[in-house]
């Protein structure tokens, strides 16, 4: 199943505040969007649930599904969680950390999406998207930090 804007997962339930690599996503919102498909989607439970889609045709941006509602459905990646913290794995790599720092707000520290298909990486202190770097920035209203494609 390929996630989008208009097609979320059933048990999908935003973070009234999420901090993406320093920048706060307030009354829930989306990391990235590449057209209208959501390649991260990071959502509120016991632990952060995490949908992470890669992708696995460039010419026709097909992705596919590698983890789903915080589970691996392949081979290479890894989510392990640790007090807390949900950190997704490929080939060893991490790609993505997420705390749960209260019932409704997250932290993601750490986040490299580039062993997916995608220029995006950061830290708790930026986020970096292209030749581009965001720190510090609030968004709020539910949309998307950053638009990639048509």
């Amino acid at each position: 199943m390929i996630f989008t804007k208009n097609s979320l997962p059933k048990s999908y339930q935003p973070y009234e505040k999420l901090t993406v690599c320093s920048n706060t996503l307030v009354g829930g919102g989306h990391v990235a969007a590449v057209g209208e498909i959501l390649p991260l989607i990071i959502g509120t439970g016991e632990k952060p649930q995490i949908w992470l889609q890669a992708i696995n045709n460039v010419e026709d941006t097909e992705f596919i599904s590698i983890v789903e509602n915080s589970v691996s459905k392949h081979p290479a990646v890894d989510v392990i969680e640790l007090s807390g913290v949900v950190t997704v794995k490929i080939q060893g790599i991490i790609v993505l950390s997420v705390m749960s720092s209260s019932e409704n707000s997250a932290v993601v520290n750490s986040m490299d999406l580039r062993p997916i298909g995608l220029n995006i990486f950061g830290d708790m202190h930026a986020l970096k998207v292209g030749g581009s770097t965001f720190s510090g920035n609030t968004m709020s209203g539910g949309g998307v930090l950053i638009g990639l494609g048509s």
